[in-house]
């Protein structure tokens, strides 16, 4: 499609361009033609015919029928075409438009001359070398002088005045221009074949990084969804070798499938909650929450957990007027999960500590642990689906590893940022910024859920 719209482009261009020399040249003929129309006038014999009269009308004029060499003079040469000799050349024909006298050169003269009508006054011809030359014809008058000194002068039809222009710098300007063309427009395909490949190949990197992530979470996803399953199937085949009337085993089976059933439920909810939140978010559910509410609400959901854990639970720094704009539902989930890793990760002693406050235009979340902290190496991944920093605890404890990444689409998805600073080994502190309450993140958010 570049290549048609640069070379439809360039020919336009060169039509363009030909035209105007074109016109140009014809403003050109048509004003010498009336400057020697004029000036012939006067000067004219009183017949159309081969005369020595009218062979002084221009010095050189060479009468139909006579051998016509060139002058060898150049005054005499442009006596003859009024001006360069080389471009220019003068026919005079009578009124049935039989030639009788021409300047030297005359294409027209030569009988492998071609001539291509462009319209009543106006004809190419082409000479026997190829060489074009464009013609223009004008009647030609004659003045009368009256008898009766009272009469009005007349002017009479004489005949016909030729006058034609060598076309040889327009067809070499043409040449040039046309090849000149054709070399940009190839350029321009190579260098636009060049830029989109350069350009295709930046617009494909995030596709194929996409593809290879969907790639990784599939395969992520498979394998732990295999992995209880074949807890399951261990347990039931298991089962199924102990003698029927057995109940501690019958028991401890219907534990092992109760706790494996329950991971896979989890991991389903959690898979299904991330592409939900991957698809366009609806409009209606988005609206003022207090983050200051929900942070209190949740403390109190996991204090038992942490009790359990013997971790120490607090809020500080709490900013009543916390409200942002957004799913409530999804940010209860944001601040569970982000509770509920700290509480994985610190051991028996630590502190889990909760605080909210304000920066600017933002609401500033952050959850802070003595636990077991994130490695460097770990830090840029720990958002990623699957990703365990320490997979052993994670799955004694019954993680998906999909709580963080649902955490941080939950942030992308309300327009904010997460971050997370960490030593290993001295706990991790995980800081998330929303905008607070204004019309303008309202309307954001609902654009992106139109759309």
């Amino acid at each position: 499609m570049i290549g048609v719209i640069l070379y439809g482009a360039g020919l336009g261009m060169f039509g363009l361009l030909m035209r105007s020399n074109w016109s140009a040249l014809e403003r050109e003929v048509e004003t010498l033609a009336g400057t020697l129309h004029d000036s012939l006038k006067p000067l004219l014999p009183a017949e159309a015919r081969p005369s020595a009269q009218l062979a002084a009308v221009l010095p050189g004029l060479c009468l139909a029928g006579d051998p016509c060499p060139s002058p060898p003079s150049l005054i005499s040469r442009h006596a003859v075409s009024v001006t360069d000799p080389e471009r220019f050349y003068l026919r005079l024909l009578d009124p049935r438009g039989v030639l009788i006298a021409h300047s030297p050169g005359s294409p027209s003269q030569s009988p492998r001359a071609q001539a291509e009508h462009l319209g009543p006054a106006w004809s190419v011809v082409v000479g026997p070398g190829g060489e074009r030359s464009m013609q223009y014809s004008i009647h030609l008058h004659r003045s009368h002088t009256p008898v009766h000194s009272g009469a009005k002068a007349r002017e009479l039809d004489w005949g016909y005045l030729q006058i034609g222009r060598s076309l040889r710098g327009l067809d070499a300007e043409r040449q040039r221009l046309w090849w000149a063309i054709q070399t940009i427009v190839v350029l321009a395909l190579l260098v636009a074949g060049l830029a989109s490949w350069w350009l295709s190949g930046l617009a494909m990197r995030p596709l194929l990084v996409a593809y290879r992530q969907q790639e990784q979470f599939t395969a992520d996803a498979a394998h732990e969804l295999r992995a209880p399953l074949a807890n399951l199937l261990g347990v039931v085949e298991a089962h199924r070798r102990q003698p029927p009337d057995d109940a501690v085993a019958r028991d401890q089976m219907l534990a092992a499938v109760h706790r494996q059933g329950q991971r896979l439920s989890r991991l389903i909810s959690d898979l299904l909650l991330l592409a939900r939140l991957d698809g366009p978010q609806s409009a209606a559910a988005v609206q003022p929450c207090s983050l200051t509410q929900i942070a209190r609400d949740l403390l109190e959901e996991t204090s038992e957990a942490a009790a359990e854990a013997g971790l120490t639970l607090k809020l500080l720094d709490v900013e009543e007027e916390a409200e942002i704009m957004g799913v409530e539902s999804e940010l209860y989930r944001l601040v569970s999960n982000l509770l509920l890793n700290a509480i994985q990760y610190t051991p028996r002693g630590g502190e889990v500590v909760l605080r909210l406050g304000r920066e600017r235009s933002q609401v500033v979340l952050q959850v802070q642990d003595t636990g077991i902290g994130i490695a460097p190496s770990d830090q840029q991944r720990i958002f990623d689906r699957f990703y365990r920093s320490d997979p052993g605890r994670s799955r004694r404890q019954g993680g998906t590893g999909l709580g963080l990444s649902i955490v941080a689409a939950i942030v992308h998805r309300h327009r904010g940022q997460i971050s997370v600073a960490s030593n290993h080994g001295f706990g991790s502190v995980f800081t998330v910024k929303l905008p607070m309450v204004g019309g303008r993140i309202l309307e954001d958010l609902r654009v992106a859920g139109n759309t």
